[in-house]
């Protein structure tokens, strides 16, 4: 990009202080001895150095810079006056070489190829065709060994600004992405606080389903059996006793049932199939509460998740404990439907009924079990008609234990 529109950096201010300085030192030199030059008014010298400084500041200077210009702007302006300058006093007199470290500053790779030629080689060399024999060898080589350190400043100069620019940039960038990781962390801390808050939630909901159907299933067994010990404490004291016996083993069995729920187990032998968990659910339920269970399995039974096992289980469960607790029900009709994509339970009653079905904790829970695993759940109920429990949930095939 040939022009830039930025800032001069610090040590553009310091080179421009540096050139206008030793303009005004060669500018004085030459009017205290004017006697040495012929021919040449004060007015002329003035504005020929006003013209060399000034003109090349028109491309290099505050918000512009034009690196190929600047130097072609000296060339101009500066070699003529210090050609002349340099004939009509007879000896090399350099006033060039002040802006000499700004075009070295200011080279790049695409106009090196003709600035240090010229400004390095062919305006030294210029000497010894004007001046004929006023100038030797040593004094050439030394005035081109002079413009070249006063070159090779200018070059290190700009390499350390850049070297300063990269730097910054890298610095720049590096305190970018810290900020940046920073956000993240801090979004990624928010994140797991919310993830530990909904995990404790959900942790608090899962126990309480589980708390719910396997305490509520078990004390309703156990406060049916109760009653129907008070009716045979007197009138068979032995069959109160094994009642009792057995009551106590159902409540030993519910206590297990809660500490398999809080470990997240299937309740009962892992290694029996979900129809004979079921099976035996409703027996042990049937046997405690006088209740008349036909259990029904339909379709080839195979191996599913533990998770949907679970939730079938406390569905009926749960269906099974409001069937008699609010439902009064004598016969509960079970069917245990494997399909080819979903397994299915259906728990009929023959209780009570209701007209407008309340959906209360246990119903929500279930809902909740059901949808976690894509299934879904419908309970219909009419008043003298009893109620309807029907859940699906997909089935993928597992292997048998």
């Amino acid at each position: 990009m040939m022009v830039q529109r930025r800032d001069w950096h610090s040590v553009e201010w310091t080179l421009f202080i540096v050139l206008t300085g030793f303009t005004l030192l060669s500018l004085l030199y030459i009017l205290l001895h004017m006697n040495e030059f012929k021919n040449i008014s004060i007015l002329f010298t003035i504005i020929a150095f006003l013209l060399s400084y000034a003109f090349p500041l028109l491309f290099w200077r505050p918000n512009y810079v034009n690196a190929p210009l600047y130097p072609l702007a000296v060339l101009i302006t500066n070699a003529p006056l210090q050609i002349y300058l340099s004939w009509m006093r007879q000896e090399a007199y350099s006033i060039i070489n002040c802006h000499l470290m700004a075009i070295g500053f200011l080279t790049d790779r695409k106009n090196a190829w003709w600035v240090a030629p010229v400004f390095l080689v062919a305006m030294p060399v210029s000497y010894l065709f004007i001046l004929h024999q006023g100038i030797g060898t040593g004094e050439l080589f030394s005035e081109i060994l002079n413009a070249c350190m006063i070159f090779a400043i200018g070059l290190s100069l700009q390499r350390v600004v850049t070297s300063n620019e990269k730097t910054e940039k890298l610095l720049a960038e590096n305190q970018r992405q810290y900020q940046l990781i920073h956000e993240q962390n801090n979004a990624l801390e928010q994140y797991a606080n919310q993830i530990e808050q909904l995990t404790l939630l959900e942790e608090r909901n899962r126990m309480a389903r589980e708390m719910h159907d396997t305490v509520g299933h078990t004390f309703t067994s156990v406060i049916m059996g109760m009653d129907a010990v008070s009716y045979l404490i007197e009138a068979s004291p032995e069959k109160a006793k094994e009642k009792l016996d057995v009551l106590r083993n159902v409540t030993r069995n519910g206590l297990e049932e809660v500490r398999r729920s809080i470990h997240q187990m299937v309740p009962g032998g892992d290694d029996m199939f979900l129809s004979q968990q079921l099976t035996r659910l409703a027996n042990e339920f049937a046997l405690h509460t006088g209740t008349k269970i036909c259990f029904k399995t339909n379709g080839d039974e195979y191996e599913i998740s533990k998770q949907s096992k679970l939730s079938l289980i406390r569905c009926l469960q749960e269906s099974l404990t409001n069937a008699k607790r609010h439902g009064r029900a004598n016969t509960v009709e079970i069917l245990l439907t494997y399909g080819k994509d979903e397994v299915g339970l259906r728990i009929e009653d023959d209780g009570i009924g209701a007209e407008q079905l309340k959906a209360g904790f246990g119903i929500n829970a279930m809902q909740e079990r059901i949808s976690a695993l894509q299934g879904t759940l419908q309970v219909s109920s009419a008043s003298g008609q009893g109620t309807v429990v029907t859940c699906s949930i997909p089935a993928k095939r597992f292997s048998s234990f």
